[in-house]
């Protein structure tokens, strides 16, 4: 199973995120804008992408895009964080939505639903 990729320009948040997942057991990637998500997918298909919509260098819905056209990334979920309001993200094929600020247990049980719970050691 891939890692769980965690997508933001924020690092606060990606450290934050990485952290909490790390903790739980979930093997974690992490990309700071969406050309060096695109580039870390392209090494390793990830479980589920968590994925920032407002971003510089290549924004959440263009790497939806991207990921539609790649079949190996195609079927990979998706789930698009951000303070936008819904008009902004309703209409993307993405498997969820996690508004920030985010609540802990919400984005652990999103992870949960998607990819499931961690491997046992």
């Amino acid at each position: 199973m891939g890692p769980v990729l965690i997508v933001d320009d924020e690092f606060g948040i990606v450290e934050a995120v990485r952290d909490l997942l790390s903790d739980e057991g979930y093997r974690v990637a992490t990309a700071l804008n969406g050309r060096e998500a695109l580039e870390r997918m392209a090494r390793e298909r990830p479980s589920m992408v968590l994925l920032d919509y407002m971003m510089p260098l290549l924004n959440g819905p263009g790497v939806l895009e991207a990921m539609q056209r790649d079949p190996v990334l195609r079927d990979v979920p998706v789930v698009m964080m951000s303070a936008s309001p819904p008009e902004f993200w309703q209409h993307l094929p993405c498997a969820g939505f996690l508004p920030k600020p985010f609540d802990i247990d919400q984005l652990l049980a999103t992870v949960r639903q998607i990819v499931g719970g961690p491997p046992l050691h």
